[in-house]
């Protein structure tokens, strides 16, 4: 027999297992390899940007651009392929390495690595909307990794004072 902080407590187990159960089933209704084809998509248009930010470097000779194969395992979409973005500044590198598209707190986590540190840019949805509203409303932020949120929203001059910072460039 129950008695009625007992029943609160099943009242309180019993309410979030009916949305623990619904969260599952959105989970299991989400077309992974759709996701995985935004994710892909997603990084691609974040490094032709970037390519367009840095290409008065680049035309200079001052920075150089690479990209290379990467193969990415993540639990819901699987296998697949995607590739790094490396920016060089003579024997400096910053290196730009997608980490997963199904993340906690957002849509989309790339790693960067440079002499001078790490840092993360998160693809997320604004405060308040919903997840599931990613593929329209999802833009970069941008944190360290020891940082939590909330998140800067990245734009060029962040990610240019971003860049500068791990590369080791200092404004004097």
């Amino acid at each position: 027999m129950a008695t009625n902080n007992s029943a609160a407590i099943l009242d309180l187990i019993r309410a979030n297992a009916q949305k623990l159960r619904a969260e599952q089933e959105e989970a299991n209704s989400v077309d992974w390899s759709a996701r995985r084809s935004w994710w892909q998509q997603q990084i691609q248009q974040l490094y032709e940007h970037l390519d367009e930010v840095l290409r008065p470097l680049a035309e200079s000779g001052d920075l150089q651009i690479s990209q290379r194969p990467q193969t990415i395992h993540e639990e819901s979409l699987g296998q697949y392929e995607t590739e790094t973005l490396e920016l060089s500044i003579g024997r400096r590198s910053v290196v730009l390495k997608p980490i997963a598209s199904v993340i906690i707190g957002g849509v989309g986590r790339i790693d960067l690595q440079g002499p001078e540190g790490t840092a993360r840019l998160i693809l997320a949805t604004p405060d308040g909307q919903d997840d599931r509203e990613y593929r329209t409303n999802a833009k970069w932020h941008v944190t360290a990794p020891s940082r939590p949120l909330p998140l800067a929203e990245m734009d060029d001059k962040t990610f240019l004072e971003l860049f500068a910072q791990l590369i080791g460039i200092r404004s004097e």
